[in-house]
């Protein structure tokens, strides 16, 4: 078997610079795919809500907030801050608890609170779009 230098070409021969191209193409290929599934990544979750509001309007976007809410077991501020706790604890049992607001996440209370609170937000978000439209007809 004998070697041949124009089996492997160098850098410097005309078959080298096809070589260096088709490499540069690949390495570019290669970075654009991970440019891309990075952005699809960064815009997933924009993508996912603007087809849940597409395919069922408001009413759809206020069921995922309710599985969002149950999924992480979120306490929305608004709702009880983790001063009322400490303020009930320290009435009812004259302790704090540092670790009151993730314990509360856990309570089938909260759960509870969580569901009647977004069942009441669809409720009115409908009550309200009719007396919109109502009184916009006069």
């Amino acid at each position: 078997m004998s070697e041949d230098k124009n089996d492997f070409p160098d850098r410097d021969s005309e078959n080298g610079d096809d070589k260096d191209g088709i490499m540069d193409y690949l390495v570019e290929f290669l970075h654009e795919g991970r440019h891309a599934e990075r952005l699809f990544r960064e815009n997933y979750c924009e993508l996912v809500v603007n087809k849940i509001f597409s395919d069922f309007g408001y009413e759809g976007l206020c069921n995922l907030m309710v599985q969002i809410d149950t999924r992480a077991k979120w306490i929305s501020d608004i709702l009880i801050e983790n001063s009322d706790f400490d303020d009930v604890m320290f009435k009812k049992y004259g302790v704090y608890d540092s670790e009151i607001t993730d314990k509360a996440r856990d309570t089938k209370a909260m759960m509870e609170m969580n569901g009647k609170i977004w069942r009441l937000r669809k409720k009115y978000a409908s009550v309200i779009v009719d007396e919109i439209m109502a009184t916009k007809g006069k």
